[in-house]
């Protein structure tokens, strides 16, 4: 499964650049594209910058994440924020540690290739009504997909560069001297 982030994120980066360039012509020459907590728009451009801005949130953005962290983590794992720090900055695991993190980055990259697809869509909907509206229950689905989205990243990041744990001792082997075993 870790490999495929790569692979996964550049599918949906092409559907994201398909769906956007196909239905650009949809949206009016000035596009709502902020919303104020009732649905109403309260902010406003082109539709050429739109397309930029959803192509670089979906595009852009997550792949200077990825090229940033192949960047940090040239020299070994000592410059990366990770869980079990003192554990995958050793010489011995350190190899493995920037494997990781360089795999798993890119779930990153297609959490926001993702986000910038749903909210072309909400964007989308909002505008083909006169006056542009953005509806609470698609605002709500939007962001809670990003939120569950990225709470599943943020639980896979923890999980996956968690310490491993020591070998176990099989059932009724001895405990090392010093220490009791859990029949005792």
């Amino acid at each position: 499964m870790l490999p495929a982030g790569k692979t996964v994120f550049l599918l949906l980066a092409a559907a994201l650049v398909a769906v956007v360039l196909a239905t650009a012509g949809q949206l009016p020459a000035v596009v709502a594209s902020h919303f104020d907590s009732t649905g109403a728009p309260n902010g406003w451009s082109s539709r050429s910058g739109y397309v930029i801005l959803v192509l670089a949130i979906g595009l852009l953005l997550p792949l200077g994440i990825v090229g940033l962290v192949h960047g940090v983590s040239r020299s070994g794992p000592g410059r990366l924020n990770i869980p079990a720090r003192e554990y995958w900055t050793r010489p011995e695991h350190g190899a493995e540690a920037v494997r990781r993190v360089r795999a798993y980055i890119w779930w990153l990259g297609v959490i926001l290739a993702g986000t910038a697809l749903l909210m072309h869509a909400a964007i989308l909907a909002a505008n083909a009504s006169d006056p542009p509206r953005l509806g609470t229950g698609m605002f709500l689905v939007v962001f809670g997909m990003v939120l569950l989205g990225i709470a599943a990243w943020a639980a896979g990041w923890y999980r996956l560069l968690r310490k491993p744990e020591e070998t176990k001792r099989p059932a009724g082997a001895m405990a090392p001297p010093g220490r009791k075993s859990k029949q005792d």
